[in-house]
Order: C-alpha cells, then structure tokens, then sequence
C-alpha cells in the first residue's frame, strides 16, 4: 500500500467519524429539548414538594444530554478539520511513491523556475522603468510604485523581495534533490523485480543494502544467492538492532 492509499483511508475513517459524531450530537440535543419541552416555560423547582427529587433528576438528564450533544458536536468537527487536513495533503503533496512521482516533482520544478524567471524579470522591468515590458505581463507601473511607496522602506526597491527568490530557489533545490532520491529508488526497485526471488543486496563496506521488490511480510528472509558477506553483515545488522 502507497503512503497516499494509506492517506486515503485515514481520510475515509475521519469522515465516517465525523458523521457519526455530528449525528450523536443532533440526536442527544434533539433528545435533550424533546424533554425539556414538557416543562412549562419558567416552571421553578418545587423544593420540599415530593416531586423535587423526581424533578431535579429529570432535568439533570435532560442538562447531561445536551453537555454530551456539545461534546460529541467538538469531536464531530475535530474529526473534519483532520479530514480537512488529510484531502489538503492529498491534493497538493508529491509523495515518493507515486506512480507519477517523477513527472508530478519536475512538472512543479519547471513551474517553479518559470515562476523564478518571471519574478526576476518583473523586477529588472521595474527598476529600468519599463512600462510597456511590465504590461505585456499583466502588471502597472505606476500601481507598482505607489505600492511600493506605501510599503515604505522594509519593501526595498523592487515589487520581489530578496528572500522571495531565495525562498524559492531553496524550494526548488529541495525538489531537484527529491526527484533524484525518487529516481534512485525507482531504479533500485527495479534491479529489485530483476533479482533472484526480488531481493536486491548490495553491499557497501561493511554495510548490506536490501531492496525488496514488494512489501515483504512480516518475516524477513534472504535469498540463496546471498554470499556469506552479505549474510555475516545482515545478521550483524540484525544483532544491532534487535538485542
């Protein structure tokens, strides 16, 4: 299962808690007025009446349901702004093990740069005066200028702050970097699905790297074709980790 199908179904239980909590809390406050309706508006406690007890438990019932009608009515919208949460991530993160990883990480690289460039140049407009360059994209000069009057001094010189293209050269190195771990592990799984029973060993010193080609189960085994270097390192590893 992919980080994103696990996601999914994370989302799918967050709704289904949520409608399950708003519909308690409508049926306990509907359960609540339903009981407090029989009692006439402004009807006080008869204290020293038989009827007090009887009458302080009924309200007290009828109170408690509301309080847990309110409370199942906060786990209801805890639950959605998780859910809210969970479909933002859904919507617009890249994980590794996409499918399309690889296209979706240098897809919003090249958006990025385009960004970049963009930025650069509607600075290097404005600071020539360039009216017409600053128009054929979309923008005002003069609308720029009293902005940037506006702004007064912690705005600079330019519509695009320093730290803004920083910002974004810094999110750009992190994809690039990204897109090159997605590609190493798209190729390892590969010589994974090649290998002997699709297990990958390779070593690296003393050091053993294995690359399943799918989940393995719970019980971990290595192939035949495994040397006794690998194996000696690997049952190190093993040792290491479990003591």
């Amino acid at each position: 299962m992919t980080h994103r199908e696990r996601l999914e179904r994370k989302l799918e239980k967050r709704e289904e808690w949520a409608d399950k909590a708003e519909a308690r809390s409508a049926a306990l406050s509907e359960d609540s007025h339903r009981m407090m309706s029989v009692i006439p508006f402004g009807q006080p406690i008869l204290v020293g009446h038989y009827s007090e007890r009887r009458d302080r438990n009924y309200r007290d019932r009828a109170w408690n349901k509301m309080g847990r009608a309110v409370e199942a009515d906060k786990l209801a919208k805890h639950h959605a702004s998780c859910a809210a949460g969970i479909e933002h991530a859904l919507e617009n993160s890249i994980f590794s093990d996409d499918g399309d990883a690889v296209e979706a990480l240098e897809a919003r690289i090249a958006e990025r740069e385009a960004e970049r460039e963009r930025m650069k140049l509607v600075n290097k407009l404005y600071k020539k005066g360039d009216a017409e360059g600053l128009k054929a994209l979309g923008l005002d000069l003069e609308a720029l200028k009293k902005k940037l009057a506006e702004a007064g001094g912690y705005w600079g010189k330019a519509p695009h702050l320093p730290y803004e293209l920083s910002n974004l050269g810094g999110r750009i190195t992190a994809d690039r970097k990204r897109l090159e771990a997605v590609k190493a592990r798209a190729a390892r799984t590969a010589k994974a699905e090649a290998a002997p029973e699709g297990v990958l060993l390779e070593t690296f010193g003393e050091y053993v790297c294995v690359t399943f080609a799918e989940k393995p189960k719970s019980e971990i085994f290595l192939p035949s074709s495994a040397s006794n270097r690998q194996l000696d390192s690997f049952r190190r590893f093993v040792n290491q980790t479990n003591p």
